[in-house]
């Protein structure tokens, strides 16, 4: 039980600082996404390293986060909640449906399997961003549909590939001590 909220709180706070180190690159036009969008690498490493079990962490930091970004309560709208569960949920769903193909040695001898990892994040953003195109937003919301799709799918795996590779070289001498991977 107390690895279950240890590893909720280390995916907490690395969605979190993953979402606050973006901030400089948001786009004050939510028709075309962030290029590098780290919490969809956040999110996917801590399902590969901690399992299911981080979604509550996951989630929580996420939201944490968008009320930070947002400037508060007030300005956090309940599309973002909607938003936020589907950029949560959807790569574990990936995780779930690569693995049921055998598609699934994402890790392998304490190094990152890149021929399936890359699979993965790109599944990961295009589900998130059709999901969240056809649940969230009208049709004529956009000015321009291409640029949504091609902006938000960049900035997943970008920022996916990007924030793990980072942060699984920075991090694996720790992750081999504590047994992790």
């Amino acid at each position: 039980m107390i690895k279950i909220i240890q590893y909720n709180l280390l995916a907490l706070v690395a969605v979190f600082v993953a979402r606050y180190l973006i901030v400089p690159m948001d786009h004050f036009n939510s028709d075309i996404g962030n290029y590098l969008w780290l919490p969809m690498g956040a999110v996917i490493l801590a399902y590969l390293l901690f399992g299911f079990r981080v979604f509550p962490g996951l989630l929580v930091g996420y939201l944490l986060a968008e009320v930070v970004v947002e400037g508060g309560i007030a300005n956090f709208a309940q599309h973002e909640v909607v938003s936020r569960v589907i950029n949560t949920l959807l790569p574990l769903l990936s995780i779930w449906l690569m693995r049921k193909l055998n598609f699934s040695n994402f890790i392998v001898a304490n190094k990152l399997n890149y021929v399936q990892l890359v699979p993965l994040v790109v599944l990961s953003a295009f589900t998130t961003t059709i999901v969240k195109a056809g649940l969230l937003y009208a049709p004529d919301q956009f000015s321009a549909g291409k640029v949504y799709f091609q902006s938000y799918v960049q900035g997943d795996i970008l920022g996916g590939l990007i924030f793990i590779a980072v942060v699984f070289t920075i991090f694996s001498p720790a992750l081999i001590r504590n047994k992790i991977i």
